[in-house]
C-alpha cells in the first residue's frame, strides 16, 4: 500500500491513513439530501476528491459527524448513501466534509 502526504498542512507532514487512492474531482457539483426526518430538500456541494470508500467535498450546509446523507447519482458518483466521518469549517461560507459510503 502506497502512502501519500495528507493535503492538510498543519505545520508538519502527516502520513495519509487512507486505504485507497483518491481520484481528484475538484469542484464537480454534488447534489445530496439529508436522511433525517421528512426533509427531502436537496443541497449542493462541490467535490474535492473521491475514492472507492468515500469522498471529500465542500458545502455551505452544516453537517454533523454520524449524519447520514444520500448522494443523488451523477458523475463522478452514482447514487449512494454515506455517513459524515468528519467536518471542519473551511472559510466564511463553506465546510469541508469527509464521507464514508455505506
Amino acid at each position: 500500500m502506497e502512502s501519500h502526504p495528507d493535503t492538510k498542512d498543519k505545520g508538519n507532514k502527516m502520513r495519509d491513513k487512507r486505504k485507497t487512492l483518491r481520484q481528484d474531482f475538484s469542484f464537480a457539483v454534488l447534489e445530496y439530501v439529508l436522511n433525517s426526518g421528512n426533509n427531502h430538500e436537496a443541497y449542493i456541494g462541490f467535490t474535492l476528491n473521491v475514492s472507492k470508500f468515500g469522498l471529500c467535498f465542500y458545502t455551505p450546509k452544516v453537517l454533523n459527524e454520524g449524519q447520514k446523507i444520500t448522494i443523488k447519482g451523477a458523475y463522478p458518483i452514482p447514487s449512494k448513501t454515506a455517513v459524515v466521518k468528519w467536518t471542519e469549517k473551511y472559510d466564511d461560507v463553506f465546510y469541508k466534509v469527509g464521507l464514508v459510503f455505506i
